[in-house]
């Protein structure tokens, strides 16, 4: 239990050992953490089961997959908090700093905009997945899907905040 409580404290972090303080940051990475330490596990205790004991747990595959899926779009988020998705920055590192600036709020305009349509497109998917239900764990499949429009609202958020912060930078 200390290991996870540990893992968990570890996630709060950023890679410097400060307490990151963003809001996003503070609710994601303990539940990416948490999720990830669990389907790690389920997966170890499938291939015990499978290989060992010769009997296969049904239901394992399927949470490892519906984790996984929480854990890419949480984790996107986490990448857009700390700007690691992949960009080309060779063009606009030749421009002087007003128009970084500029290419900046355009791009996280750009981020808001395609956010924004993903939220409107999941709407339907997880209303007519409502009654839906997964073949194993008999769970409803609104809830595996509902973490698109979480992780979008979120990138949202976080690419407005920072427009707010470049706009306070030019004042």
């Amino acid at each position: 239990m200390k290991t996870i409580k540990n893992f968990i404290i570890s996630s709060l972090t950023d890679d410097n050992g400060t307490v990151n303080k963003d809001i996003i940051s503070i609710i994601f990475r303990p539940v990416i953490a948490s999720l990830f330490f669990i389907m790690i596990t389920i997966t170890f205790i499938q291939v015990i089961f499978r290989y060992i004991l010769n009997s296969a747990l049904p239901w394992a595959g399927e949470i490892a997959i519906f984790f996984f899926i929480w854990i890419i779009f949480l984790g996107a988020t986490i990448s857009l908090v700390k700007g690691l998705h992949i960009g080309v920055d060779i063009f606009t590192n030749l421009l002087n700093k007003k128009y970084q600036r500029f290419f900046l709020i355009l791009t996280n305009l750009l981020i808001i905009s395609f956010c924004t349509l993903i939220v409107y497109g999941s709407i339907p998917l997880i209303i007519d997945n409502f009654t839906q239900l997964s073949p194993a764990l008999e769970i409803r499949l609104t809830y595996i899907y509902i973490c698109i429009p979480i992780s979008m609202l979120a990138m949202i958020y976080i690419s407005s905040k920072k427009i707010l912060k470049i706009l306070k930078e030019i004042e």
